[in-house]
């Protein structure tokens, strides 16, 4: 059987429910010819008659009548899926997967419960991911629709929407050695016991840093992804840690860790981002919160300008 013309369809629909040639061309503002003629076209394409002359008009074959049921159901499909893309298009519906650090979820919840608000049957799914590297590829997977990440890798098929500095400090305690200083070198950095990360970005960067350097980067002393367990390694004195001053804020303004700027355009380049996969066409909901998560990323920024003075400060006079 050829492909059936939808718009023959259409014609078949009008005779069979007037029984008439004449009154469904009446009812259609055409020519009986016409009619006849797309009806026959119609019979070629599926290869049965459709209907039998009477009388007083014409009457329906069976294939007529399972023709008939093909159609409803096929207008009732287009209808549901025009209400579909109305209500995708209206932000009535969807649902938007989003992946980032679980240290960046919390202060976001306020732009997530405005946009429920805003769109109440947009279904959110928030995943605390670790690794910027694990969220990069389950965006391009089409698992996630929405990454925030510290330290975007540059890829051709990943899409910086909008990012915000975020740079990394090394981290140590009160009774680090290099507590006093405000500002510490890649190579004194590099003298302290460290603690990384298994994988990712971060790690990556130290690494790369060192190489640009011609240092040599220390033994790891203890891996975690956890961002708690390295803060904690970092605040009983056993090391440094790198991170941004937002991911310990409460920790400097308690006294417990002391926040060292490194003397390196690698870690005071660092971002925080938001990222979609390039090329990939995103309904308006998605659009709307990006928009809104673009807008709320200042509240790192802001957050960061005032650790930089009196969070640190703080953590020097306690």
């Amino acid at each position: 059987m050829r492909d059936i013309n939808q718009r023959r369809l259409r014609y078949f629909h009008a005779v069979y429910t007037h029984g008439k040639i004449r009154t469904a061309a009446d009812y259609l503002n055409t020519d009986s010819s016409v009619i006849t003629r797309q009806i026959g076209l119609l019979e070629q394409e599926i290869g049965f008659k459709l209907f039998e002359r009477r009388p007083r008009g014409v009457a329906p074959t069976e294939v007529a009548k399972s023709l008939l049921e093909y159609y409803c159901k096929n207008r009732e499909a287009r209808a549901e899926f025009e209400a579909d893309v109305r209500a995708l298009n209206e932000m009535r519906r969807g649902s938007i997967h989003i992946a980032t650090a679980s240290t960046f979820v919390a202060p976001l919840m306020d732009v997530f419960n405005q946009f429920h608000r805003q769109c109440p049957n947009v279904s959110l799914n928030i995943e605390e991911i670790f690794e910027p590297n694990k969220i990069i590829r389950q965006i391009l997977d089409d698992i996630l629709h929405i990454g925030i990440i510290h330290l975007c890798p540059e890829r051709p098929d990943i899409q910086l929407y909008a990012s915000v500095p975020l740079p990394l400090y090394m981290l140590v305690s009160k009774e680090h050695p290099l507590a006093q200083k405000q500002k510490v070198t890649l190579k004194e950095a590099m003298s302290s016991s460290l603690s990384l990360p298994a994988s990712g970005v971060s790690r990556e960067l130290v690494q790369s840093a060192c190489r640009t350097e011609k240092i040599a980067l220390p033994p790891c002393i203890f891996e975690s992804d956890s961002t708690v367990a390295r803060k904690k390694f970092a605040y009983d004195g056993l090391g440094a840690v790198f991170m941004s001053i937002f991911s310990a804020r409460e920790e400097i303004k308690k006294g417990k860790l002391i926040a060292l700027e490194i003397d390196h355009p690698f870690f005071q380049s660092a971002k925080l981002s938001l990222v979609v996969r390039r090329g990939k066409p995103l309904l308006p909901a998605t659009h709307q919160l990006l928009k809104s998560l673009h807008r709320g990323l200042s509240i790192f920024t802001h957050k960061a300008e005032v650790s930089d003075h009196s969070l640190i400060r703080s953590g020097e006079e306690n």
